[in-house]
């Protein structure tokens, strides 16, 4: 406890430079729809994907709120383990009727209302880059075969890693 006492703000440091990293990421996810030649999409650059990636960000924020709404006016009793394991509007939040072993906890986590805001966010702005050429529908099967491997990929990672720390 002193210790986190100690380095309380490298939290706050540390922070700005994961979310750059996880729009870095996104954005590369995204670039690959350049790659499939479905779209002719030349017009649009990186950038502009690392600008839709960081202003879907804000779904995130707006699920931050609601977590500490919910600990701290709705569920002021809670353990360390409900505020490590909660989030909002997620699987991992029906223990009882699904197994949360420790490796499965992340994806159960990632299932949730704000990944999908997150998602459509992402389709829309995808159809608005590409000025309304492709339907809602055809930019979220894009955004799925991009970003949603991608995830994939990610969680896949994260899962492994999870199970080798545990044996």
């Amino acid at each position: 406890m002193e210790s986190q006492e100690r380095w309380w703000w490298v939290s706050y440091a540390v922070m700005p430079v994961l979310i750059g990293i996880k729009v870095l990421l996104v954005a590369f996810c995204l670039n690959f729809l350049k790659l499939l030649e479905i779209l002719k999409i030349d017009e649009i650059k990186f950038s502009d994907f690392m600008f839709l990636a960081l202003v879907a960000e804000f779904v995130f924020i707006i699920a931050g709120f609601y977590k500490f709404v919910n600990f701290h006016w709705i569920n002021p009793d809670y353990t360390m383990e409900d505020l490590q394991t909660y989030y909002p509007v997620s699987l991992i939040n029906m223990r009882e009727y699904i197994s949360t072993e420790k490796w499965l906890a992340y994806p159960l986590q990632l299932v949730n209302l704000f990944e999908l805001f997150y998602w459509i966010f992402l389709a829309w702005g995808i159809r608005e880059l590409l000025d309304e050429k492709i339907s809602y529908i055809k930019s979220f099967g894009l955004i799925g075969l991009t970003y949603g491997i991608g995830l994939l990929l990610w969680v896949g990672t994260v899962c492994f890693l999870i199970l080798n720390a545990q044996y």
